[in-house]
């Protein structure tokens, strides 16, 4: 077994159906509980039927829950049948974004697999006003699926605006993911600059800044984008063949309003590959705020 990182995830939460629509978040999740060597959590979420096929079980109350139960029990064996990975399953009933949040909390610390499909509930929530609600109660990061997977990641992207959360991006980035070239992107907006600090100046500083793993500062290739950070984000990412995009969010950053705000949908879907969400510990009193608004 593999040494682990202090920002290893001491498990993996998966939320998915085990229909043909969770396959992509199924095999990552599968791909870092191995890279990883953690224990992965599969968890089913009784929701409103999302196929027709769906709508007589869900109709049938507790009993149709048992019959879906049941189903998802041998799809899950067949599954993982003879797998090496620590796989455990769960069930749990309701919107499918309140469920993942309650499960999470009974997981300190594990990164939430979900896929980001637009035709399904899982995917549904991490599109428009849920993806707020995601942002601000998990505490822990949420990684959003939407590629194949063809190995482990190995063209990843950190996105900065400069605060303490995508430093934090960063760091969790390089620890992760040890001996891989790493991205450090940055869109150009005079807003957030300071007069008199040039755009690559300040992303250097910011970079020599980050307490980073011995020999990651050789891997980093900082970027400077010129325009509006959202469409510059994405069209990086599609030049680049980017894997995987790593965001450190909070409630003052510029990166949580370009996901929270009036542009989300259009980030969220642009942004082709998958997505990593880091938020930093709360602050004293935080949560209990962030409840309020």
């Amino acid at each position: 077994m593999p040494d682990r990182s202090p920002t290893t995830p001491p498990g993996l939460l998966l939320a998915t159906d085990l229909s043909a629509r969770c396959d992509r978040p199924l095999e990552r999740a599968k791909q870092l509980a191995d890279e990883f060597s953690i224990p992965l959590v599969v968890l089913t979420v009784h929701d409103a039927p999302q196929a027709p096929g769906e709508v007589l079980q869900w109709l049938d109350g507790d009993a149709g829950r048992a019959q879906q139960e049941h189903a998802a029990r041998e799809e899950f064996a067949r599954e993982f049948a003879g797998s090496p990975l620590q796989a455990t399953q769960r069930f749990a009933a309701g919107p499918a974004a309140g469920a993942i949040v309650d499960s999470a909390a009974t997981l300190p610390g594990a990164m939430v697999i979900a896929g980001a499909s637009q035709h399904d509930s899982l995917g549904d929530l991490l599109l428009g006003s849920t993806v707020e609600k995601l942002a601000r109660a998990l505490a822990q990061p949420l990684l959003v699926v939407r590629q194949r997977v063809r190995g482990p990641y190995r063209r990843i992207m950190v996105a900065t605006d400069f605060t303490l959360a995508s430093r934090l991006a960063l760091e969790t980035a390089a620890s992760l993911f040890p001996g891989r070239r790493i991205t450090v992107f940055h869109a150009h907006d005079s807003d957030i600059l300071a007069p008199d600090a040039p755009p690559r100046a300040q992303l250097l500083r910011f970079v020599d800044g980050c307490a980073l793993p011995p020999g990651a500062r050789a891997l980093l290739d900082p970027v400077i984008g010129e325009g509006e950070p959202a469409s510059q984000l994405a069209r990086h990412v599609v030049d680049n063949s980017i894997d995987l995009v790593v965001l450190g969010l909070h409630e003052e950053s510029a990166l949580m309003r370009l996901l929270t705000g009036s542009r989300s949908e259009y980030l969220l879907q642009a942004v082709v590959c998958d997505t990593l969400l880091v938020r930093p510990p709360a602050r004293p009193g935080e949560d209990d705020e962030n409840e309020k608004t």
